[in-house]
């Protein structure tokens, strides 16, 4: 039923993308196409160039052309009035709209010798000397049709006279509205997504690990997208106070240079940090310094922006250097999506900073705006993908932590079980194999290997609650004896139920690997597949390590037994579609025991001294255990030992003690004249004392010295050189002569 509810689920799913993609194409065609016969009609916009005939004068060089074509340039320097003079269209009926456009200078319009509109520094409070630039519009009515008009420039940086449009009411306005509206929607946009990315850095960062070149690039978009409002040429319908622009517009370009340092330094994670710190400091002090300047009627700020434009410049160039030098230390793969947004961003730049020195008329940001759009992308992308590594590395830092905490659980486990050195890592590498040969017909993903894996380090947990009286007892377990070992499975169930279960199937595994196939399994007689895959697999892998593994009782099992034994216990002990994989992996040569004659070996083949130690400790518990000094303390060096194997950490290890001054021999044994109920003996008075204290001296505080039995010890050097433990060698063969004797491991 579900599958059916999932299916109609994507059938909508398919059919809504679909209506979108279609909405949208019918958008795009509704808001660029030509229009159909039959739409509403939205009225005449009628408005026409009024740029032909004009006569322009430079009244302070003598300067005079008849016929000049608007938009033009008149040879003049600051200080220069400029005059233009035309005659107005005989055609004018009713109320008609005329747009001059300024550069800075001051703007007195004249009809027929009466000034009628003027745009001047004086007329502005707090403004300055050099005004913004601006549409002066001069109303006009049928009375004025034919007459001469006349347009007065004091000309502040430029003779740049740009074009004159003409229209019935504000008609003039819709053309110049049409043609930038594109431009100051999209800075109103980019100024609305950066809040939006401030304000979401603000309120994310504390839960999500968010880069701060994000909160960067909001700065950075805030401040770019108010500099082309500022310098829109519709400024004047998009503020109520549009002079205030000229403000607002040198703050924010002059603040871009600190905000795009701050981002990539973030982008490169901080590594040319000094770099980029003494860029914003010098960016900083500039604009105190303009400010300062502007206050006191030194210089101002349309004077010293240019300087705002250098350091930008400077900051896009440093910028430029270190994308290079990081390319160059293949260190760009860190942030390849921020590479390519800010390559196309600083092409963008570039090309802003070029039209802005070359063009005579101003660029107001259409390049930087598409450039900005383009980084935006880029560091959502560059940001994603960083959330993405860091979430992967936690993963992976929290797998290790997890690996490491089951490798010390299982090396706790079996340091406490003498008689299955390494067991538990056996039996997890075991599963874990088993498993990716049963991958294919079973959909075990990569995680799935993996985790079966981790159950099979941590099958056996049980063990520490068991007895080190039954848990390492030489001989068969009695009745009782095996009651309580069978409860491991129950005693690591009911540990890890209590913690917080973050691997699937681990109390299954746990619980369930002694379960039989045909139900005669315990704790809970579980029968067939009612037993959980990864239990079944772990118990061929735990039934393989026992089989070629050395017991007190016997001897590792040949590989021709251990195939025989599988094929025996399948469809009884073992699930038979598992044996026969398991089988098929033996004979085809894939699968190998990790021991060598019963004994845990390295991956380079050599058997570890730890299972050596243990080796001689059982056979020594099971042939003559009242010579065995303490055989809890034994096990705890084999515990150290693989420790230190593990870790890959240098020591050796030696038996040394002395001869029986009897007869020379170095095992313990009894002579005919010692008596039988006590063994009283010159050497059973503990003979070791003196030669124990003779060796100490040789020892540090990490080194270790154990009585074995009544002639041996122990000894455990820790980080010696070979130079150090041929002395140490030599020194403890010196004891009284021929006394002493040292047998390696």
């Amino acid at each position: 039923m579900r599958q059916h509810r999932n299916k109609y689920k994507k059938i909508i799913d398919y059919f809504s993308y679909c209506f979108i993609m279609f909405t949208a194409i019918v958008f795009i065609m509704g808001f660029f196409g030509n229009g159909q016969p039959g739409e509403a009609y939205t009225g005449d916009f009628a408005a026409y160039d009024f740029n032909g005939g004009w006569k322009a004068v430079n009244e302070n060089t003598g300067f005079c052309e008849d016929g000049f074509l608007l938009p033009g340039v008149v040879p003049a320097k600051s200080g220069d009035t400029v005059v233009i003079s035309n005659t107005l269209p005989d055609d004018i009926d009713g109320k008609t709209t005329i747009l001059f456009r300024t550069k800075l200078e001051d703007l007195y319009i004249y009809v027929d010798g009466e000034l009628r509109e003027s745009y001047t520094s004086e007329e502005l409070v707090r403004v300055g000397y050099y005004i913004p630039s601006a549409y002066v519009a001069c109303d006009l009515s049928a009375a004025d049709a034919g007459k001469e008009i006349e347009a007065r420039f004091v000309v502040k940086n430029s003779g740049t006279i740009e074009g004159v449009k003409i229209g019935p009411g504000n008609n003039a306005w819709f053309g110049i509205i049409k043609s930038n509206i594109f431009l100051a929607v999209c800075a109103l946009v980019i100024l609305i997504v950066g809040v939006c990315v401030i304000f979401f850095y603000r309120f994310a960062s504390a839960r999500f690990k968010i880069d701060r070149s994000f909160f960067y690039m909001g700065l950075f978009m805030c401040s770019l997208s108010m500099w082309m409002l500022a310098e829109s040429r519709i400024r004047q319908i998009l503020f109520a106070s549009p002079s205030l622009s000229n403000f607002f517009s040198f703050f924010a370009i002059e603040i871009t240079g600190v905000f795009v340092c701050s981002y990539f330094d973030e982008i490169q994670n901080r590594y040319y940090h000094k770099l980029y710190l003494g860029c914003q400091t010098v960016i900083i002090l500039q604009i105190i310094i303009n400010m300062i300047l502007s206050a006191t009627g030194v210089a101002e700020l349309f004077k010293t922006v240019f300087i705002s434009y250098i350091w930008f410049a400077i900051g896009i160039i440093l910028v430029m250097v270190t994308l290079i030098r990081d390319t160059v230390r293949k260190k760009i793969k860190d942030y390849i999506a921020s590479f390519i947004g800010t390559c196309f961003f600083l092409i963008c730049c570039m090309m802003e900073i070029i039209s802005f020195f070359v063009n005579d008329i101003w660029s107001f940001g259409i390049y930087i705006c598409v450039g900005l759009l383009a980084l935006l992308v880029a560091t959502i992308v560059q940001t994603a993908l960083r959330t993405e590594k860091i979430n992967v590395y936690r993963e992976r830092e929290k797998e290790e932590s997890l690996m490491n905490t089951i490798e010390a659980i299982t090396g706790a486990i079996d340091a406490k079980d003498e008689y299955t050195g390494g067991h538990s890592d056996r039996v997890g590498v075991y599963a874990g194999m088993i498993a990716r040969e049963m991958a294919a017909d079973y959909d075990f993903s990569e995680e799935d290997i993996l985790r079966i894996q981790y159950i099979g380090f941590m099958h056996d947990i049980g063990k520490i609650g068991v007895a080190d009286s039954v848990l390492n007892k030489a001989g068969k377990l009695s009745d009782e004896e095996f009651s309580l070992m069978k409860k491991h499975v129950e005693i690591g169930y009911d540990l890890l139920r209590s913690m917080d279960n973050s691997i699937e199937g681990l109390l299954e595994g746990v619980r369930h690997h002694h379960e039989r196939f045909d139900g005669k399994g315990y704790p809970d007689g579980l029968e067939g597949t009612d037993i959980p895959l990864v239990a079944r697999i772990i118990c061929v892998a735990d039934c393989y390590d026992a089989m070629t593994s050395n017991r007190v009782y016997r001897k590792r099992l040949s590989d021709e037994d251990v195939i025989s034994e599988i094929k025996r216990c399948a469809g009884t002990q073992f699930d038979p579609a598992i044996a026969e994989i398991f089988v098929t992996m033996i004979e085809r040569g894939d699968f190998k025991a990790a021991t060598i004659d019963g004994m845990e070996a390295s991956e380079l083949g050599s058997i570890y001294r730890s299972s050596m130690l243990e080796k001689k400790l059982q056979t020594d518990l099971l042939e003559k255990p009242e010579l065995v000094h303490h055989a809890s303390h034994v096990r705890m060096i084999c515990y150290i030992m693989k420790l230190a194997e593990k870790n890959k950490r240098n020591f050796e290890i030696f038996f040394a003690g002395i001869r029986c001054p009897e007869c020379g021999e170095i095992e313990p044994h009894v002579h005919d004249d010692e008596c039988p109920e006590c063994g009283a003996h010159e050497h059973k008075k503990d003979p070791l004392t003196e030669f124990n204290t003779y060796v100490r001296k040789q020892l540090t505080m990490r080194d270790i010295l154990i009585e074995y039995d009544d002639l041996c010890n122990i000894v455990v050097l820790f980080d010696r050189k070979t130079e150090q433990l041929e002395e140490i060698r030599k020194y403890i063969l010196g004891f009284e002569g021929a006394k002493a004797y040292i047998n390696e491991l």
